[in-house]
């Protein structure tokens, strides 16, 4: 293939039919929108450079929706008789913007996000007609997080949840990141368009956020780790993520590194002050309740964890005598741009999600992405430039053991603010 900017009507059309005939157009990713869908599939084939070309890009998005049609009735692309949709009442598809009660439930249900020690930092605002994510930098935890990178993160993800949670109640986000210049800490503005249907898809994703936990006990090996990994790095493609999976032989360095880190971090007063109020067991809407602690045997079985105050003296999961999970690592490609941090965010977001739905367990790290020493062990460990943001450990864990409890979230009241 030339230049993108050269490319012509015939080549256009020739990627058109490619992508109908792709993967990305099957049941699995029913509950994407078709750009979401062509986004991915130019970047796993590495043609990213007509995503960023606007005038290319809207040229094969149009062949793509005028030959959508002739794919169905030629039998190239399936007619999804097997995903199920609900379709959504003539009061739903009449409107043009959502009422206050589904914007309620929806932030409800996105504020299910995870975020550092669950400090939830981040409100909302809705005027009628446009919802408002902010930032809440009274809520970072300065000792950890000094410049607020994961603050951007939780948003990030806090933001993908809002917008799986808006699909499934039949309502399309536009977002749109850093809206004004002017304040740093307005992350984004959604706007919602109806939808005709829900698809199945699209309700088992938002089922997902209210299953997922973070489980800090030790995992059994995922099963099928291949084609579970090629389902993780598709889902994490449209948000412009590095995805990289840190490999068993180099497993024992980032152990050490993390074994290493906190250490470090044991000898600092702020940090360890920051930790203990964010873990208090006093009754809270925020912070790690101690049913989501682990005790000093149980901490002892998982490698590759963040150091936290030991819970009362349990043994579950005794018959896992390691953690065997797999970490996948996601970095941004320019340092810690704001932009690119909160997309890292949502990325994460879309990485739990898929986990959730296949039946694994997740844990989300940032603690070694805080240090830069161990942050540089792990870029030296994947063989790449970008930045780590965080990694995710990834697993079984014994369905017949009792469920990790949910974390509490600040009330309704305390993070959305309804205009007039």
């Amino acid at each position: 293939m030339g230049p993108v900017a050269d490319m012509s009507s015939v080549e256009l059309d020739d990627l058109a039919w490619k992508f109908l005939g792709s993967e990305f157009t099957e049941d699995v990713y029913a509950d994407w929108p078709i750009d979401r869908r062509l986004d991915a599939y130019l970047r796993h084939h590495q043609l990213g450079e007509i995503v960023n070309d606007g005038t290319v890009y809207s040229g094969l998005l149009d062949r793509v929706m005028t030959n959508i049609g002739a794919a169905l009735r030629g039998g190239i692309l399936g007619h999804g008789d097997d995903v199920q949709r609900r379709r959504l009442g003539p009061e739903m598809t009449t409107r043009t913007e959502p009422g206050k009660d589904v914007i309620r439930n929806a932030v409800t249900l996105a504020c299910r996000a995870p975020s550092l020690h669950n400090t939830q930092p981040w409100r909302w605002t809705f005027d009628g007609a446009e919802l408002h994510l902010f930032a809440d930098r009274l809520r970072v935890v300065l000792s950890t997080d000094s410049t607020g990178r994961e603050v951007l993160l939780s948003c990030g993800a806090v933001l993908d949840h809002l917008r799986v949670a808006m699909a499934a109640a039949g309502w399309d986000a536009t977002i749109e990141r850093f809206p004004d210049p002017h304040d740093p800490d307005h992350v984004a503005a959604l706007t919602f368009t109806p939808m005709s249907a829900v698809t199945d898809a699209q309700c088992r994703r938002v089922d997902a956020i209210l299953v997922r936990r973070t489980d800090r006990l030790p995992f059994d090996a995922p099963p099928e780790w291949p084609s579970m990994e090629a389902r993780l790095r598709l889902a994490a493609i449209p948000y412009n993520v590095m995805t990289d999976i840190v490999l068993d032989r180099d497993r024992p360095i980032l152990a050490e590194a993390s074994r290493l880190t906190e250490q470090l971090r044991s000898c600092d007063p702020s940090y360890q002050s920051e930790l203990d109020w964010w873990t208090s067991p006093f009754a809270r809407a925020d912070g790690v309740p101690q049913t989501s602690l682990v005790s000093d045997s149980e901490a002892g079985r998982v490698d590759v964890a963040r150091t936290f105050p030991s819970a009362r003296s349990t043994e579950r999961r005794p018959d896992i005598n390691a953690d065997h999970s797999k970490i996948i690592v996601l970095s941004t490609s320019h340092e810690d741009a704001r932009c690119d941090v909160l997309r890292c965010g949502e990325a994460l977001s879309a990485v739990l999600l898929e986990c959730t739905l296949a039946g694994l367990a997740t844990c989300t790290l940032t603690h070694m992405t805080e240090v830069a020493p161990s942050r540089d062990i792990i870029r030296q460990l994947l063989g790449q430039t970008g930045s780590p943001q965080l990694l995710i450990r990834i697993g079984i864990a014994p369905s017949e053991q009792q469920e990790t409890p949910a974390t509490p979230r600040r009330s309704l009241g305390e993070v959305l603010e309804l205009r007039p």
